[in-house]
C-alpha cells in the first residue's frame, strides 16, 4: 500500500518575524549565512522566512552603504495628495516661526480645509473622500521630517562673572551662618512664581533636531496670578501666599493654609511683603525662640529691598541674603528644585 506523501508544513509567521530590522540586523543575518549554514538554516535561526533572508542577500550591496538604523530602503509610498502636502508644510513653518503651537488634530483639520478648495477639488477629483487618518498623519510628518517636540525653556542670561558672584555668595552665606551659627530652622528661602489658570500645550509638532522650541501662549495678565513661596532648611513648609489681580477680595471661603491677597498688579509689592513678614514670617516662631536670629535668602527684586521691608526684617532679627542679579537660575533653591514641580502638581494634579 502506497502512503500519500503529507503535505510540507507552512511557515508560521510570528510575533518576532514581524518586527522591523534595522539594516545592521539584516546584515548580521547575511553574514550568518555566509558563513556556511544554507538559507533554511538561517531563517530558522532567526526566526523569518526563507523569502527575506534571499531578498537581504540581494540587496546587500545597498544595506551596506544604508544607515544602521535604516528599516527600509524603499523611500515609501509617494503622497497621494502632494499639492496639499506642500501647502501644509508651508503654513506649520509659518507658524513655528511665530511660536504657535501644532498639534496632530490641527494637522488634520487644516489638511481638510485645504481639500476643500476649488483648485484642489479640480486637481484631485477624490480629495473629498480623503481620509486624513493618523496613520496619514505619519507618513506625512515623516516625509517632511516633523515629529512631536517637547516644549524647552530659555534660561537667563549668565553674567561674564557668574564663578566670581557664586563663591562670595556662598563666602557671604558660609561668613552669616560661623558668625551666628543659625539652626536649620531659622534659615529660609522665599521666591515669588506666576502661575497660569490655563494649560499651555507642552508638546508641538515641529523639525526634527530643532534645539530651542517655543509656544506663545495667550500672555493676558488676568490668567496669571502670584504665589510667595517660602521653605525652611530642616523641610519646613510655610503657608503659601496667593496674590490674584483683583481690586477687592472676592467673597467665599478659601483653602486652610493658604493666604489670599488682592492688588492691582497681581505682584508682590512693597505693602504685600510687609504682610507678609507680619502674617506668615513672623509665625514660625511661634514655638520657637524669638530672640534667634534667622536668615532668609531672597532674590534682588526691587520689592525685596526697599527701606521699609528692611527694617522690618531687622526688628524681627532677620539677616537677608541676597542673590546677585542673573543668578536665580544657579543660587535660588526654590528656583532651581521646588517651583517646577509645584507647578506641574497644580496644573496637572
Amino acid at each position: 500500500m502506497v502512503r500519500a506523501n503529507k503535505p510540507a508544513k507552512r511557515f508560521r509567521i510570528t510575533k518576532q518575524v514581524r518586527r522591523k530590522w534595522s539594516a545592521r540586523e539584516k546584515l548580521i543575518v547575511i553574514y550568518y549565512y555566509y558563513r556556511h549554514h544554507s538559507i533554511r538554516e538561517t531563517a530558522s535561526r532567526f526566526n523569518i522566512e526563507p523569502k527575506q533572508v534571499r531578498d537581504w542577500i540581494r540587496k546587500k550591496d545597498k544595506l551596506m552603504k544604508a544607515s544602521p538604523f535604516v528599516e527600509k530602503l524603499h523611500p515609501g509610498r509617494k503622497a497621494k495628495y502632494p499639492e496639499i502636502e506642500e501647502e501644509l508644510a508651508s503654513w506649520i513653518k509659518d507658524n513655528r516661526d511665530k511660536s504657535r503651537p501644532i498639534t496632530r488634530p490641527m494637522i488634520v483639520r487644516k489638511a481638510k480645509l485645504l481639500a476643500e478648495k476649488d483648485i484642489y477639488q479640480e486637481m484631485y477629483p477624490d480629495v473629498s473622500t480623503g481620509k486624513f487618518s493618523n496613520k496619514w498623519v505619519d507618513a506625512f510628518m515623516s516625509r517632511f521630517s516633523l515629529s512631536t517636540r517637547r516644549r524647552t525653556t530659555v534660561a537667563q542670561n549668565l553674567p561674564e562673572d557668574l564663578v566670581e558672584k557664586q563663591q562670595q555668595f556662598l563666602s557671604f552665606i558660609l561668613f552669616r551662618r560661623r558668625e551666628h551659627n543659625y539652626p536649620l530652622k531659622y534659615i529660609a528661602n522665599l521666591d515669588e512664581t506666576s502661575v497660569t489658570f490655563d494649560l499651555p500645550s507642552t508638546t508641538t509638532v515641529d523639525k526634527r533636531g530643532t534645539k530651542t522650541v517655543s509656544i506663545r501662549t495667550t500672555g493676558h495678565e488676568r490668567s496669571c496670578f502670584t504665589v510667595m513661596l517660602c521653605c525652611l532648611a530642616d523641610g519646613t513648609k510655610l503657608p503659601a501666599t496667593c496674590i490674584f489681580k483683583l481690586r477687592t477680595m472676592p467673597r467665599g471661603e478659601f483653602p486652610a493654609g493658604i493666604n489670599v491677597r488682592v492688588n492691582a498688579k497681581g505682584w508682590c509689592n512693597e505693602v504685600e511683603m510687609l504682610w507678609w513678614i507680619n502674617n506668615v514670617w513672623s509665625t514660625r516662631l511661634i514655638n520657637g525662640n524669638e530672640t534667634s536670629r534667622s536668615l532668609l535668602v531672597l532674590d534682588s527684586f526691587c520689592g525685596h529691598l526697599v527701606d521699609s521691608v528692611k527694617q522690618q526684617f531687622i526688628s524681627k532679627k532677620t539677616d537677608l541674603a541676597v542673590i546677585p542679579g542673573g543668578l536665580t537660575s544657579k543660587l535660588q533653591p526654590l528656583d532651581v528644585m521646588i517651583n517646577h514641580s509645584f507647578k506641574s502638581k497644580v496644573l496637572y494634579g
